[in-house]
């Protein structure tokens, strides 16, 4: 069995030459424009037209890329967990693949003769963990999950891949030891160490020397998740990856605050980690397109980290002026033409509305307020009172102001994008009075759209 480097998450896994892809984003500009390769991809989706399967973790752009699914052939089957939550079915259908294999979870699915795959999923119910206030029965009597992040076991006669992408290691701990009690030896796991988000860049609470301190505990934080699956499962060899990305246009100012560490980092602070926390683990270390094969255990040594003044000058020179999707014909909407979204907005709290009712009718003094550069703020209220507009420096505490393109969120409400999307790609800037994270409210934003 081997295991291919691609890029980010992708890697392309391999037993007796049966080919899994594994979550392909192979065009730049995710999440809505901001998302970009470093290095520069040297693949295009149609240089996998060969693989045999593809294996999506989850919906996330940089994981499932339509852009890349949209030019990749029909006929390869894809395999995704059997959520209960039909959405990332009907979307990978829509685009026209012939077959979606959905499977259960712990269900073991032959790949060839020798070669299986199991897809499961984050189990631990817990709301601090998977950064939702409401908690949820993850598994129905149909034995669907409702998360969202999976993992896959990848296992031959004597060889046996866990590639963890996004798992957050609280939520899959459960996982990690029905992985470890069914396996008993592992050899490798691909594992993250990135927490790709708009934390602490695009919160205006802090100034520049607060920002650069939550990036170092950002740092702290995400590492230590990837320390923790590497221990519990003991792998003969280990490979950081997934979450990888650059920032591109206006807010490629915002790269250095990320709090994610660059991949020429990456051998020294593991080599670090390895000595303070003793683990025994190897780490494997590829450039796109090299690969490690398990059988013969001989580690490359042809790794070559990229450089930060390149890096810095791709930024510069290329994507710095790349334009979002919000800033393009189609989805632009000039100045003069822009009108009150209140009415849309009353529209998508009504839609809300039936969240919070769901949810024991909650209800909260907390408020949105969404700045889009207008002469006015758009309320939006938790406590059951409509949505309104209010003069600029007229709020009133507890509330969270927003700051976000007024045509991204006229995509919003229109269901051209949404919330969580335009989150991660660092589009939404926050300010919160007083400066407290409301695991309810966050999630609720999710529901307002039309």
């Amino acid at each position: 069995m081997k295991v291919t480097y691609i890029q980010s998450a992708c890697v392309i896994v391999e037993n007796r030459n049966v080919k899994v892809l594994c979550d392909p984003w192979l065009t730049d500009g995710a999440y809505y424009g901001s998302w970009y390769h470093y290095p520069p991809l040297k693949y295009a989706p149609e240089d996998f037209n060969d693989v045999d399967y593809i294996y999506l973790s989850h919906v996330h752009q940089d994981h499932t890329d339509v852009g890349t699914l949209k030019r990749i052939s029909k006929d390869i089957p894809i395999i995704i967990h059997d959520y209960a939550d039909r959405f990332f079915f009907n979307q990978i259908k829509g685009l026209g693949f012939k077959q979606v294999i959905e499977l259960a979870n712990q269900q073991e699915y032959e790949l060839d003769k020798d070669f299986k795959i199991e897809v499961l999923a984050s189990d631990n119910c817990d709301p601090e963990a998977c950064k939702k206030y409401f908690g949820c029965n993850i598994y129905g009597d149909d034995n669907r999950t409702k998360q969202v992040d999976t993992l896959a076991v990848f296992s031959s006669e004597n060889k046996v891949i866990v590639n963890s992408n996004d798992c957050n290691y609280d939520m899959a701990r459960g996982t990690c030891r029905y992985i470890k009690e069914k396996y008993k030896e592992i050899d490798m796991i691909l594992v993250g160490y990135i927490g790709a988000g708009p934390y602490p860049q695009c919160f205006e609470n802090y100034n520049l020397d607060e920002k650069i301190d939550r990036c170092e505990a950002k740092k702290s934080q995400y590492l230590l998740h990837a320390v923790n699956f590497i221990k519990h499962l003991s792998p003969r060899y280990y490979m950081p990856f997934a979450g990888q990305y650059t920032l591109g246009g206006k807010l490629s100012e915002l790269n250095f605050l990320r709090g994610d560490p660059e991949l020429e980092e990456v051998p020294d602070i593991f080599n670090r980690l390895a000595l303070k926390h003793q683990y025994k683990s190897e780490i494997i270390l590829l450039n796109s397109g090299d690969f490690f094969c398990l059988n013969s255990r001989s580690k490359p040594n042809t790794y070559v980290p990229p450089c930060p003044i390149e890096r810095e000058k791709y930024i510069q020179n290329v994507l710095s002026s790349k334009k979002y999707d919000y800033e393009k014909p189609g989805y632009f909407i000039e100045e003069s033409n822009r009108e009150d979204l209140i009415p849309l907005l009353l529209v998508a709290q009504k839609r809300m509305l039936r969240y919070q009712d769901k949810w024991e009718e909650y209800r909260s003094d907390w408020k949105f307020y969404l700045d889009t550069g207008q002469e006015y703020l758009y309320c939006v209220p938790f406590n059951g009172n409509l949505v309104s507009s209010i003069p600029v420096g007229s709020e009133v505490e507890p509330y969270i102001k927003i700051s976000l393109d007024y045509s991204l969120l006229k995509m919003i409400l229109d269901r051209k994008a949404h919330w969580s999307n335009a989150q991660i790609g660092s589009h939404l800037k926050y300010y919160r009075s007083p400066d407290m994270f409301d695991r309810r409210i966050h999630h609720l934003l999710s529901y307002l759209h039309c």
